[in-house]
C-alpha cells in the first residue's frame, strides 16, 4: 500500500433515517477535488462497505489517510463503531480478508509474518496496527 497515493478528502452520507435500514455512500476525492470513486452498494454490514471502499481506491491507485480510517471508525454518523472491532471473530476477519484477496491461510499465518507485513495487512482490511494486534492476541 506504500505505492498508493493518499486521497485528499472523503465524504460518507446515508440515505434513510432508521439505523439498520440506511444506505451509505462513500466518496473519495483527489487533490484537485475530482471524484476518485463512489461506493454505495448495499452490504450486509458497514464494515464490508468500508473494505470495499478501500479496495476500490486501491484499484484506482489511492488509499485512505489514517485520519479518514479513524473518522470512519469513530462512530461519527453511526457508520462504524470502533468499539465493535475488538468483538470481531476470526470468521469476520476471513470474510473481510477475502474481499481484498487474502486467503484464510494468510490470515491464519499473520501472527508469524514480519511487523511490516502485519501493518500492510491491517491497512488493507481497514484496521490500525494496534487493532490488528489486539485481535491477534485473542486468537
Amino acid at each position: 500500500m506504500d505505492n498508493l497515493q493518499e486521497i485528499s478528502n472523503m465524504t460518507f452520507e446515508s440515505s434513510g433515517w432508521i439505523i439498520g435500514f440506511r444506505t451509505w455512500t462513500l466518496k473519495a476525492y483527489d487533490t484537485n477535488n475530482n471524484l476518485i470513486c463512489t461506493v454505495n452498494k448495499c452490504e450486509r454490514h458497514n464494515y464490508l462497505k468500508y473494505v470495499n471502499f478501500i479496495c476500490t481506491l486501491k484499484e484506482k491507485g489511492y488509499k485512505l489517510r489514517e485520519c479518514d480510517r479513524l473518522q470512519l471508525k469513530s462512530g461519527e454518523k453511526n457508520f462504524l463503531m470502533e468499539s465493535y472491532i475488538p468483538q470481531a471473530q476470526r470468521s469476520d476477519i476471513y470474510e473481510i480478508a477475502n474481499i481484498v484477496g487474502i486467503s484464510k491461510y494468510e490470515v491464519d499465518n499473520i501472527k508469524n509474518v514480519s511487523e511490516s507485513e502485519q501493518r500492510k495487512f491491517a491497512e488493507m482490511i481497514g484496521l490500525e496496527y494496534h487493532e490488528l494486534k489486539d485481535n491477534l492476541n485473542k486468537w
